[in-house]
C-alpha cells in the first residue's frame, strides 16, 4: 500500500483543484514571508546605504564600502561552501535527522567564522603598517564576523524548516536594532566608519537570539562523527563552488578595492550609491531563491532530473523579466532620483555608469534563477568553470575597454563577463541530461 504525499494531486476534477487551492495557500504563506524576511534586510541596508552617504564624507563613505566587501567575499564563501549546500544534504540524506545536522552545522559553521576572522585580524596587522586607515575598520570586522557568520546559517535553518516566518521575525529584529543603531551614532554625533561596521554584530545577535527562542537550531549533544560527516558531504557539494564564489566576488565586489587603489576610495563610494538602486530587485530573488531552493531540492529528489529541467526554464526566464522591468525603470527615473536620494553632485554626475550595472544584474539574476536547479542536482563544476570563463573575459576585456574608456569601460567589460558566464550556466542547466544506464 503507497500513501501519497502531500504534494501528489489526487484523482478527480474535485479533488485536484481542492489539492491545487491548499498548495496555493501553502506556497504563498512561504512566498509571503520570504518576501517579507529579504524586503526588511534589503529594504534595511538600503536605506542605511543612503543615509551613510549622507553622514559620512564621501571619502569615508569609500573607505566603508572598501572594508565592506571583505564581508561580501567571506559570505559568498559561506554561502557556496555550506549555506547552498545543505538544502540539497538534508533533502538527499537527512530529513528525519535534521537535528543532528543542525548541531553539526553549528560547529562547521564555528570553525568558518573562527578561520576567516583570524584572516581579517592578520589583514588588520599588515595594513596598520600600509594603510592605517583601514586597519581599525578591518579590526572591528573581526570582531563581529563570527556573529554574522551564525545569522546566515540560522536563517537558511529557517527555510530547510519551512519555517519562513520565523526568519521575517528575526529579519525584523535585525533591521530594529541597525536603524536604531545607526540613528542613535547619528543622535549623538559619534558616527564614524568603525562604529557602522560594529552595528551588524548587535543585529545578528537579536536575529539569532529570535530563532532559537523560535526552536530552531537548539544545541544539543554533538557527536564527532555527526560532524565529520556533514563536514565531508558538504565538502564534496560545494568544492567547486568555493572557489566560483571568490572568482564571482572579484568579478563583483573585488572592483571596489581596486577602484579605490587607482580611482580613490571616493570614487568606490559613487559606484555602490549607484548600485544601491539596483540592489532591491536582487535581493527581491534573493528572496524567492531562498524560498525555493530547498524545495527545488525535495523535488528533485522524488521526481529526477527533469523536473530541475523544467524550473531551470520558468525560473530564468521569470527572474530575468522581473529585473529587466525594474532596472528599466531605475534607468528613466534615475535624473530625479541621483540627486533626490545623495544630494552629492559626484554621483548623480555618474548617471551614465548605471547602464552597464543593469545590464549585469539582468545576467546575474539569469544565472542565479538556473544554478537552483543544478545545485538541487548537485552539478556544481560547471559553476566554477563559468566563473573562470567569465574572469577570462573580464581580465582581457577590462584591460581593453579600461584602456579606451576608463571607468565605464571597466563596468561594461564586467556586465559581458557576468553575461557570458551566465550563459554558460543557463545552457548546462536546460540541457537534457541522458537516462544513468
Amino acid at each position: 500500500m503507497t500513501v501519497a504525499s502531500a504534494d501528489t494531486p489526487p484523482s478527480g476534477l474535485r479533488g485536484q483543484l481542492g489539492h491545487a487551492w491548499r498548495l496555493a495557500q501553502r506556497w504563498r504563506g512561504r512566498i509571503l514571508y520570504a518576501f517579507l524576511d529579504q524586503g526588511l534586510y534589503s529594504t534595511t541596508n538600503f536605506v542605511l546605504t543612503v543615509l551613510y552617504a549622507w553622514w559620512l564624507p564621501l571619502e569615508d563613505f569609500g573607505c566603508f564600502v572598501v572594508v565592506w566587501t571583505a564581508v561580501f567575499f567571506i559570505e559568498a564563501v559561506q554561502n557556496s561552501m555550506i549555506i547552498d549546500s545543505l538544502p540539497a544534504i538534508v533533502s538527499h540524506r537527512g530529513r528525519h535527522n535534521r537535528g543532528r545536522i543542525d548541531v553539526a552545522g553549528f560547529w562547521v559553521v564555528c570553525v568558518f567564522g573562527a578561520v576567516s576572522s583570524a584572516l581579517l585580524f592578520l589583514a588588520a596587522a599588515v595594513l596598520w603598517a600600509l594603510h592605517s586607515a583601514y586597519a581599525l575598520p578591518v579590526l572591528v570586522l573581526a570582531l563581529v564576523n563570527p556573529l554574522q557568520r551564525m545569522y546566515l546559517y540560522y536563517r537558511r535553518l529557517c527555510y530547510i524548516r519551512d519555517r519562513q516566518g520565523v526568519a521575517a521575525a528575526a529579519a525584523a529584529a535585525y533591521s530594529i536594532t541597525l536603524l536604531a543603531g545607526a540613528g542613535a551614532l547619528a543622535f549623538f554625533k559619534v558616527i564614524s566608519v568603525d562604529a557602522v561596521l560594529a552595528l551588524p554584530g548587535a543585529a545578528a545577535s537579536a536575529a539569532i537570539a529570535t530563532i532559537v527562542i523560535a526552536g530552531i537550531g537548539r544545541l544539543t549533544r554533538v557527536r564527532a562523527v555527526n560532524v565529520k560527516w556533514l563536514t565531508m558531504r558538504i565538502w564534496n557539494s560545494g568544492r567547486w563552488l568555493a572557489p566560483a564564489a571568490v572568482v564571482s566576488w572579484l568579478m563583483s565586489w573585488g572592483i571596489f578595492p581596486l577602484v579605490a587603489l587607482f580611482s580613490g576610495p571616493g570614487a568606490a563610494g559613487v559606484i555602490r550609491a549607484l548600485q544601491n538602486l539596483l540592489t532591491p530587485i536582487v535581493q527581491f530573488n534573493s528572496a524567492l531563491n531562498l524560498a525555493l531552493l530547498p524545495r527545488v531540492a525535495d523535488k528533485v529528489a522524488d521526481h529526477g532530473n527533469d523536473y530541475a529541467r523544467r524550473f531551470a526554464l520558468r525560473a530564468t526566464a521569470g527572474f530575468a523579466a522581473l529585473v529587466l522591468l525594474y532596472c528599466g525603470a531605475i534607468l528613466a527615473a534615475a535624473p530625479i532620483l541621483l540627486p533626490l536620494l545623495y544630494h552629492k553632485p559626484e554621483i548623480a554626475a555618474s548617471e551614465g555608469l548605471l547602464w552597464p550595472l543593469s545590464f549585469g544584474i539582468v545576467w546575474e539574476a539569469s544565472r542565479v534563477a538556473a544554478s537552483m536547479s543544478l545545485l538541487a542536482t548537485r552539478r556544481t563544476r560547471v559553476v566554477l568553470l563559468s566563473r573562470l570563463i567569465a574572469l577570462t573575459v573580464f581580465a582581457v576585456g577590462g584591460m581593453a575597454l579600461g584602456w579606451a574608456a576608463g571607468l565605464s569601460g571597466v563596468l561594461w567589460a564586467n556586465a559581458i563577463a557576468t553575461a557570458t558566464g551566465a550563459s554558460i550556466v543557463i545552457v548546462t542547466a536546460l540541457r537534457p541530461r541522458p537516462a544513468p544506464v
